[in-house]
């Protein structure tokens, strides 16, 4: 290149770098007609009126500069570039392909065809071309950070994280390293390290809004929830129009029961961002847990409309149709069709396996619950049990509700025959009552006197266990299977009236999140009530209990006092039931504890029920001792209680159940 070209470039390179783009381009341009084989001077051209945003002029430029330089690699990388920014990655990748044909060792064509790829979603393919970019220069950032997204993408979070270990040091200043290794770390449940992670990104850029985002994010996965809405309205505090961040305060605002709260905030924040489908779906998500299910319906259409294909938008609805009777599965599967990962509609999945006795498919599925359901107890130090190898001692951890752990506890005892040394890990008021389902098992309320450092220790979720050792419920252990303290046995004896005796529970966890069609008031009892020669006893412990004194005949119903239960959650209830002659429950933890004590019960079940009920019948084989009494139409709990009634009179007639 002449002399004077080069002066003439050097200060067009100087508008350019100024931000003087139209000068440099006319100067640019200018030396082109003086010297039309200057790949360089044209190359610079096409970079400028790309930053202009002249796209069409770039393509032009680029096209005429390939064509000049058919010979040239970077000529059809200029190309590509173009074409990339065009939104057209196909023959964007047809110019990297080229390029990368013409000089092999071209780190750029082999990055930017990667690039190309992922945006194709050729994900695989995507992989393989990062990986010779990195072969060729290892410290390429760019092509570690977007290996990484392409790993995640195909389910591959371990290798992801290699990679942004490797980012991190490579640059521990650089706080987008630590944020994409926190997202990582999130996707593996990996929530302490997570929150690390974003708080080290948090240091180096206090007003960085995806720091609080993400550390928030990582303190919800350990059930930190106050903390986790901290964060989140700090988030939203650096950047108060983003949706996501929006969408997340209203959620954990919701899980602290602060409804009213999360109802303002979702609200005003669909005012000012109307477009955005994830605060419709909260929304929706808040209305439901009001009982408000037309008002969420419209919130979940709202979303939809904006985004039909949101899987987010797609299980909330499919939620609303649980609760209206109707089964999920179309809008699951087509949730998991947009993300195959995506948690709630593999749990949604699962539960349809279930319901339907897929159990292979469905506990495989149900192991997505651990992404959305808080659990009690975070993730222990140590190796999570495969179901193959014999520890030498196996630590299970209690989860979900008290039913929940009455129902999967009794598989403690195949462990038990199995002769794995086994700890049940669960909350200390559930320790007396759950000791006595098997003698060999030791249950306790905390680790503290276990060497988590010993050789052959395991750990492992307690509703993991059917998948891991046991699918099919008919090979569980039958009931009765939880024994009651005959010492309380003697104490209750004759205690409870005289007569037919019943038994009666209404009212279940309160949370609106779970409680949604689940429990019945107090008053639709009343046909049980009045027929002659039974007895009503209350089960009904907390939540609920205030219903006695406003309801009609809530004088006829006896009452167990403030002692019972007072030392162990339903400790005294497990004796009681030996005195009973029929227990009638809503769905509730009693429910479980009457089938483990394989005592009668009949169980009032919403028209689309848990997935632990199935869909049809009066049996389950989970707890043969059960009838379940569904209702024929969605909400219609007084048919369900004539119905019981009905079958109540008939077994104190002396009928079998």
């Amino acid at each position: 290149m002449a002399k004077d070209i080069r002066l003439e470039l050097a200060r067009a390179g100087a508008l350019h770098r100024d931000g003087r783009l139209d000068e440099a381009i006319a100067l640019y341009r200018s030396l082109l007609k003086g010297a039309p084989e200057a790949f360089e001077v044209a190359r610079l051209l096409v970079l400028a009126l790309l930053q202009s945003g002249r796209l069409g002029e770039a393509h032009a430029a680029a096209r005429k500069a390939r064509d000049a330089h058919r010979g040239n690699a970077h000529a059809h990388l200029l190309l590509g570039a173009v074409r990339q920014a065009e939104g057209k990655p196909e023959k964007a990748l047809e110019s990297f392909e080229k390029a990368r044909t013409l000089d092999p060792a071209l780190v750029e064509a082999h990055y930017m065809a990667a690039n190309a790829l992922l945006q194709l979603a050729r994900l695989p393919e995507a992989v393989e071309r990062y990986d010779r970019a990195l072969a060729l220069r290892p410290q390429l950032s760019e092509a570690l950070a977007n290996r990484a997204v392409a790993l995640s993408r195909l389910g591959r979070p371990e290798a992801a994280l290699a990679d942004c270990d490797r980012l991190v040091a490579l640059d521990p200043r650089d706080p987008q390293r630590h944020l994409s290794r926190a997202g990582t770390l999130l996707e593996l449940g990996r929530f302490a390290e997570a929150t690390r992670a974003a708080e080290a990104a948090r240091v180096l850029a206090p007003k960085l809004a995806d720091a609080y985002f993400l550390k928030g994010q990582g303190l919800a996965g350990q059930a930190d929830v106050d903390a986790a809405a901290e964060a989140f309205a700090a988030a939203v505090n650096i950047a108060p129009d983003q949706p996501t961040f929006q969408a997340a305060l209203v959620r954990t605002e919701r899980q602290r029961g602060r409804l009213d709260a999360a109802l303002r905030l979702a609200e005003a924040a669909t005012v000012g961002n109307g477009g955005a489908p994830a605060l419709w779906q909260e929304l929706a998500e808040l209305r439901r847990e009001l009982k408000d299910p037309q008002g969420a319906l419209e919130a979940v259409e709202k979303a939809l409309a904006l985004d039909p294909r949101a899987p987010g938008a797609l299980t909330t609805k499919a939620r609303l149709l649980i609760d209206r009777g109707e089964p999920p599965r179309a809008l699951a599967d087509a949730a998991l069709a947009v993300d195959p990962a995506f948690p709630m509609a593999r749990y949604l999945r699962a539960a349809d396996d279930l319901a339907e006795g897929r159990w292979s498919e469905g506990w495989a599925g149900y192991e997505s619950r651990a992404s959305f359901l808080p659990p009690p107890f975070r993730p222990l130090p140590f190796a999570q049990w495969d179901g193959r190898s014999v520890p030498g001692e196996l630590v299970v951890v209690g989860e979900q509700g008290i039913g929940d752990q009455i129902m999967f506890g009794r598989l403690l005892r195949l462990l038990a025959d199995r002769g794995i040394r086994t700890r049940f890990l669960t909350q200390a008021r559930l320790v007396p009552l759950l000791s006595r389902i098997d003698a060999r098992v030791r249950v306790v309320s905390s680790l503290d006197d276990l060497d988590t450092t010993a050789p052959d220790l395991a750990w492992a979720p307690l509703a993991s266990l059917p998948r891991l050792i046991a699918p099919d419920p008919a090979l569980w252990p039958q009931p009765p299977f939880l024994t009651a303290d005959p010492e309380r046995v003697g104490c209750w004896t004759g205690k409870l009236g005289s007569g037919f005796t019943v038994g009666i529970c209404w009212q279940g966890d309160p949370s609106a999140a779970v409680d949604v069609g689940r429990s019945a008031p107090l008053d639709l009892f009343a046909p049980l009530a009045a027929l002659d020669g039974v007895c009503l006893v209350s089960l009904q412990q907390g939540f609920g209990v205030a219903q006695l004194d406003g309801c009609p005949f809530g004088d006829r119903v006896a009452r167990l006092g403030p002692d019972c239960d007072a030392d162990g959650a339903f400790i005294d209830t497990a004796a009681i039931l030996q005195h009973l002659d029929l227990v009638v429950t809503t769905d509730t933890a009693l429910a479980h504890l009457v089938g483990a004590r394989g005592r009668p019960a009949l169980v009032a079940l919403k028209a689309e029920p848990d997935w632990r009920w199935g869909r049809r019948g009066d049996r389950t084989q989970l707890y043969p001792s059960l009838r379940l009494v569904r209702q024929e139409a969605p909400g219609d709990f007084a048919g369900v209680f004539a119905r019981i009634a009905r079958q109540v009179a008939a077994l104190k007639g002396g009928e079998s159940l």
